[in-house]
């Protein structure tokens, strides 16, 4: 089976406190916050701490079109997924020509060709590399990306892929829009790039930690497009968020994960640690109800979420690399890592500890 040998992660250098990004929310919506403290309070309920973002707060309080936003997209996503890779091959003593495919993915900025072609360009990755760029699975992007991945990887055993994700969800801020949902996404998302070294079966790269990636699955329910995603317009990409995704996670998840795991033979009981995308604390509680989880089997997804807030599709991987370098890991645990997605879809994966 494939495995995940390694992960790097970076954030952008402008971090900032909850409580200041609350405190410059409600400077600049006067009109919006006024007489709404309990709309405001959702900063405090999201449990989170600190955040990094693509551009120095008070950039956020000017008015920047699309297509600046856009440019700014490009040229951050470049540099931080640069630095993930660079960061990773070098602590692996892997030449970049090593590396035989590459899964990019993102769903807050649009280029074309993808980041994956500049990073082919400034990274000197193989000529004959095949890339596949991954775009509009938003949360779900990440687990979906590995799932991928671990399928070529069983189809050549002897290669070497990357995932590389990057969300730069601060960019897509519209500031005109006044909608309970630009506040909420404005309460969570933060940004981030993340690179992930999977193997397959015969490849020669091992690592002292590694996540062997058992199975995967994919389910994308009907009629239920307008759960989550975005809405495109001439101020760029406005969030669209249902105000029930904790109730239709209940609903749904517990079910299909059920399903998922009795095909492979196992239950939830075999699942020690639960490392899913956080989408937010209501999100966590859901989670953990339906999937009869206690704190202790989400406290990574609890950390990182605190610590980064929610970076869309590479949240996810901060939390698999939290636990691979955690003093708990140890061989033989059994975890399950999933994301919901706009679709509304959710991606799933069972791997082993060893």
């Amino acid at each position: 089976m494939p495995r995940i040998v390694d992960i790097e992660n970076v954030v952008p250098e402008h971090a900032v406190p909850q409580s200041k990004i609350a405190a410059f929310v409600k400077e600049l919506f006067p009109e919006f916050t006024a007489g709404k403290s309990k709309l405001m309070n959702i900063f405090e309920n999201t449990s989170i701490e600190n955040r990094y973002l693509a551009a120095p707060l008070e950039w956020f309080g000017e008015q920047h079109t699309f297509a600046e936003r856009n440019e700014r997209y490009v040229s951050e996503a470049i540099r931080l997924c640069s630095d993930a890779i660079t960061g990773l091959l070098r602590r692996r003593d892997l030449p970049a020509d090593k590396i035989h495919h590459i899964f990019f993915v993102s769903t807050t900025g649009i280029s074309t060709p993808s980041i994956d072609a500049f990073l082919f360009n400034e990274l000197g990755l193989n000529q004959f590399i095949l890339r596949t760029p991954i775009w509009g699975l938003g949360c779900a992007g990440g687990v979906a990306g590995i799932a991928r991945a671990c399928d070529w990887l069983k189809a050549y055993p002897e290669k070497n892929a990357l995932v590389v994700s990057v969300e730069l969800c601060s960019l897509t801020f519209v500031r005109q829009d006044l909608s309970k949902s630009n506040l909420i996404a404005t309460s969570l998302f933060g940004d981030g790039a993340s690179a992930v070294l999977l193997c397959g079966d015969r490849s020669k790269i091992r690592s002292d930690r590694m996540l062997r990636v058992l199975f995967s699955d994919s389910i994308t329910w009907k009629n239920t497009l307008d759960v989550m995603g975005w809405d495109v317009g001439e101020n760029g990409l406005s969030v669209v968020f249902s105000k029930n995704i904790p109730s239709i996670t209940m609903e749904f998840a517990r079910p299909a994960i059920v399903q998922f795991l009795t095909r492979h033979n196992l239950g939830l009981s075999d699942i020690a640690v639960l490392l899913s995308h956080p989408g937010g604390p209501k999100i966590i509680a859901a989670l953990e109800r339906a999937l009869e989880m206690t704190h202790a089997q989400t406290r990574y997804m609890r950390s990182v979420q605190s610590k980064y807030g929610n970076m869309s599709s590479t949240t996810v991987l901060f939390v698999l690399n939290e636990f691979m370098r955690s003093q708990e890991f140890r061989p033989g645990m059994k975890l399950l890592s999933s994301s919901l997605g706009p679709g509304f879809s959710m991606e799933s994966f069972v791997a082993e500890s060893e």
